[in-house]
């Protein structure tokens, strides 16, 4: 008799770890789904970053890159004089975001001067994938300018050159509309865009 209980016993306890097993490795992965959302969009967020292999994508990429090597290496927007004088405080009437973003404004001055001589830009994000690059003459205070992109600019203290949406390898210019780089020159206080970009 303990001998057939026995034989009963030992196919019903294999099943049931199994069966606890499965269950909690299901659990688990459910568990981890439902209470780790920030990790699912971690994840999501970085095989967005992964790079583009698309032929066209690196064709693209490698022209708006080449196109803007050429810009920034020609040297007709370097700046030679450099402003020396008493850096000026925000000039709040000089445009009509001061009311809005003055504190912003006034921290993103604390700086200096980062471009072309004599300016300061601040950055200020507007939503996803977009900022505002305004820019402060720092003589007299005034807001001159402002250019919008979405992933970034480049730009620096020794030229006039301003480029909008940098060329980067990991974005996919064939599914991103606003991303596409853009060079502009500083002049007579307004961003002049320079010609478009070859493809």
């Amino acid at each position: 008799m303990n001998s057939i209980i026995t034989k009963l016993i030992k196919p019903a306890l294999l099943i049931g770890v199994v069966t606890v097993f499965s269950c909690q490795s299901n659990t688990e992965e459910g568990s981890i789904a439902s209470t780790h959302p920030e990790l699912a969009e971690q994840l999501a967020e970085d095989s967005i970053t992964m790079p583009i292999t698309g032929s066209h994508n690196l064709e693209l990429y490698q022209g708006y890159r080449i196109t803007m090597e050429e810009y920034m290496n020609s040297g007709n927007y370097d700046v030679g004089d450099m402003y020396r004088g008493r850096l000026a405080p925000l000039d709040e009437g000089s445009h009509d975001d001061t009311r809005t973003y003055r504190t912003a404004l006034s921290e993103g001055l604390k700086e200096g001067i980062n471009f072309a001589g004599r300016y300061t830009v601040v950055t200020l994000g507007c939503g996803t994938t977009c900022q505002v690059h305004y820019v402060v003459d720092r003589e007299t205070g005034k807001i001159l300018d402002k250019l919008q992109s979405s992933i970034g600019a480049k730009f620096n203290i020794n030229s006039r050159l301003f480029i909008v949406n940098p060329p980067d390898s990991t974005v996919n210019y064939g599914e991103c509309a606003y991303c596409t780089p853009e060079a502009y020159v500083f002049k007579e206080n307004k961003f002049q865009k320079l010609p478009e970009q070859r493809k």
